[in-house]
């Protein structure tokens, strides 16, 4: 597992990721089936041991339905101004 997986910062951005899951009502399989993808994928990310690329990042945010700019922003006020890898 990388040390970026364990940093703070990104694990605030999971956090908001996993929340975004959760207000629209998806189970982890729910999202991966809309996403094409297999459960582990979802499970693995929200576990902190596989990265989000920028594609499935909005693969993810399509899926939630919810717009891939507003879900970067929430990311980026969770995140804060000190980033940390």
């Amino acid at each position: 597992m990388g040390r970026w997986v364990l940093s703070p910062s990104y694990q605030s951005a999971v956090k908001v990721i996993v929340g975004a899951r959760k207000a629209a009502g998806l189970t982890q399989r729910e999202l991966a089936v809309r996403m094409g993808r297999p459960y582990s994928v979802i499970a693995n990310i929200e576990r902190g041991e596989r990265q989000i690329d920028v594609v499935e990042f909005i693969a993810i945010a399509r899926a939630l339905g919810v717009d891939e700019l507003e879900l970067m922003g929430r990311i980026v006020t969770a995140v804060g101004p000190t980033l940390e890898l």
